[in-house]
């Protein structure tokens, strides 16, 4: 099986026709769908001991071969585009995620462009953050240049919105276009101004008059042999049946390979059963919801709004596609500044987006995927503290919480939560593991991962000496004294190690050492400035010296100056971040929420597993998150900033719930009399 899912990934990831479906990297919102598909039943099935037979693997490598050879052979179909933010065709040419084309943009299949359908993603970089629905509100033009060699007289439909001129062979027709017979290069340039939503099509007539798309092959960015056009239109229909070929061997080949895994659990009682579909169901569901909620955006443009952390993160994603991963766009080295945002989500969009393509479809799909493996993770890590009854309650409620809270608002935008979320999972996951094994595979997995984490979101510096304690603690009271010394060690190296290439940028963009990023201590005192006092506040700022512990000695201050609202403000963070979400602002309580609390605390009382060594790595986590919310403004786009906590509260929360049904169940048994 093994083979077999390398060899449809493989299919999958290798270039092909350029103009049908599934032509390679990036592979788009279907394309990447479909990879996860093919990972999700090798991970389902890696302990299957079912043969796949040699001559389906054979079949695959067939359609991998024609595939490729394909692409070797047949050119773009469409048109050569250099795209400008502004309406005079003015330099420079904006570049493009999908195409590294110099002196031009990308290869539009088709000129027919409505509004968003124009690709001008590159209102989300540097130099646009402002405003909202840019491709709207800002003016951009468009050179296309396309070569055709019709047979027949060539008729053209050309209309726009605002000023468009096209020209054939050099020289600008007045009127709808006719093309002659022969080799031909046509010229079209598109201005929209200010203020408008754009639209511009050419596109040629059928017999009957109707415009029709552009056919494969007869216009092309670049001048070829008219022999070439024809084997790209001949090839369309060899490069689909690849397409069959490739999915008839994967499923024969993987068909009887699933279907011993559904038998092998097929006999297992239902909560062991459904212990087993947890993965492939959750994995599935949110991938299958993750294509619905990004629907409307293949073949569209989404220009973030300014001013946001959307924004900020596309940029910064984008810079480093197109300027290096320094992000220094043209900025000299030594004279940038460090990161002010957070960048572990941007490089993180820079992975997505060299997978599924500059379309947000791709972005928003990786999200609900990452919110899927942050569920499965945190269903392993449940079974760690409590029955698989527990564990699943667990994960329903987790599935609950993530449909009312996380997915209407967080999951469809750019939000570092979405990848925070699965960090988290993982370094606890980890931990947990490490302190049951004491494998330092596992220490050394935490680390790395709460390094992803530190990089992502800043709470995870201040969970980091939690989880060094507990570490140490394990392996001491497991009387491995040597691993209680070097776990400490292990996890601090590892953490370093993953955020150690930030930190090494901003040494050479600014000749400042800082470890992720600079500017966040001054929000721990703005965000607690008493508002009894505003004339005081001043001598806090100006006392501020640029360094955490100086805020630390601040906050202090502010705490001993005036004690009974600095408690009543934290008082309020701290129910907000409980669930009391409406006491900063909102009008809508979140009985979900503080319903999820309030059991993970009772659980603290009831569940013995909760007052464990390994769950201090839970609960270390929940505090110091908490903690970390007192110090900022948690209201901040919402409530999102809290529910970094709630994907491990669950854990305790089922548990306790377990524990009471699986007492009550106990319990009548006891009381039935034997027949």
């Amino acid at each position: 099986m093994r083979v077999l899912v390398f060899a449809a990934a493989l299919y999958l990831l290798t270039p092909g026709h350029p103009d049908i479906l599934l032509s390679g990297v990036p592979l788009g919102q279907t394309g990447a769908f479909l990879l996860i598909t093919v990972l999700l039943a090798w991970a389902w099935t890696r302990h299957v001991a079912v043969r796949v037979p040699p001559s389906l693997i054979r079949l695959l490598g067939v359609a991998i071969a024609v595939k490729f050879a394909i692409a070797l052979t047949v050119p773009h179909t469409g048109w050569l585009a250099a795209y400008y933010a502004n309406d005079q065709l003015k330099p420079p040419v904006r570049r493009s995620l999908d195409f590294q084309i110099p002196g031009a943009t990308r290869i539009d299949r088709q000129l027919s462009f409505v509004d968003t359908q124009f690709p001008v993603h590159f209102y989300n970089e540097q130099g646009f953050n402002f405003g909202l629905r840019r491709e709207a509100t800002e003016p951009f033009s468009v050179l296309w240049r396309g070569y055709v060699e019709p047979d027949e007289p060539l008729r053209l439909a050309a209309e726009a919105r605002g000023p468009l001129e096209v020209s054939v062979d050099g020289v600008t027709i007045e009127g709808p276009p006719t093309i002659a017979p022969g080799k031909h290069v046509i010229e079209v340039r598109y201005r929209k101004a200010k203020e408008i939503e754009g639209a511009a099509h050419v596109r040629p007539l059928d017999a009957g008059g109707q415009p029709r798309p552009w056919a494969i092959g007869e216009v092309t960015p670049h001048e070829v042999p008219k022999s070439q056009r024809t084997v790209a239109r001949w090839l369309a229909p060899v490069g689909w049946l690849a397409h069959a070929v490739a999915l008839v061997a994967f499923v024969l080949g993987a068909w009887p390979v699933l279907s011993a895994r559904a038998r092998e659990i097929a006999s297992l009682p239902i909560i062991e059963k459904a212990h087993h579909y947890v993965a492939p169901v959750v994995i599935l569901g949110l991938s299958l919801q993750g294509l619905w909620k990004t629907r409307h955006l293949v073949g569209n443009v989404w220009s973030l709004t300014g001013g946001d952390d959307w924004l900020a993160f596309e940029m910064q994603a984008r810079d480093a596609m197109l300027n290096g991963w320094m992000m220094q766009s043209d900025v000299a080295r030594g004279l940038g500044e460090p990161f002010i945002v957070y960048p572990g989500y941007s490089y993180f969009l820079v992975g997505v987006h060299w997978l599924t393509g500059e379309s947000m479809a791709g972005a928003i799909l990786a999200n609900f995927v990452m919110l899927a493996l942050a569920t499965v993770l945190v269903h392993a890590t449940a079974v760690r503290f409590t029955s698989k009854l527990g564990a699943l309650i667990a994960v329903a409620w987790l599935l609950a919480l993530q449909q009312m809270d996380f997915v209407r608002y967080y999951t469809v935008t750019l939000l570092s939560e979405n990848l925070y979320f699965v960090l988290v999972a993982l370094t606890i996951y980890a931990l947990v593991r490490f302190c049951a094994r004491g494998s330092m595979a596992w220490i050394v997995c935490g680390g790395l991962a709460a390094g992803a984490a530190a990089a992502t979101r800043p709470t995870m510096m201040l969970f980091m000496p939690i989880a060094a304690i507990v570490a140490a603690l394990a392996m001491f009271t497991a009387r491995r004294y040597m691993r209680a010394l070097v776990a400490p060690a292990l996890l601090a190296i590892c953490f370093m190690m993953a955020i150690a290439p930030i930190t090494y940028r901003n040494y050479v963009m600014s000749r400042k050492i800082v470890l992720v990023t600079e500017g966040q201590a001054p929000t721990f005192i703005n965000y607690n400035l008493p508002t009894s006092d505003p004339e005081a506040n001043l001598k806090y700022v100006q006392a501020f010296r640029g360094s955490n512990s100086s805020a630390a000695r601040i906050l202090l201050q502010i705490l001993l100056d005036h004690p009974g609202e600095t408690l009543r403000n934290w008082g309020i963070k701290a129910g907000f971040g409980l669930g009391m979400v409406h006491w900063m602002g909102s009008g809508t309580p979140h009985p979900e929420l503080a319903l999820t609390s309030l059991f993970y605390l009772v659980a603290l009382v009831f569940v013995r597993s909760a007052r464990t060594l390994p769950a201090l790595l839970v609960h270390g986590f929940i505090l110091t998150h908490l903690v970390t919310l007192l110090l900022t403004m948690p209201s901040n786009y919402g409530y999102r900033m809290v529910l970094s906590m709630y994907i491990l509260m669950v854990i305790f929360a089922g548990a306790l719930v377990a524990q009471f049904l699986e007492r009550r169940s106990w319990s009548r048994a006891s009381t039935v009399a034997p027949a």
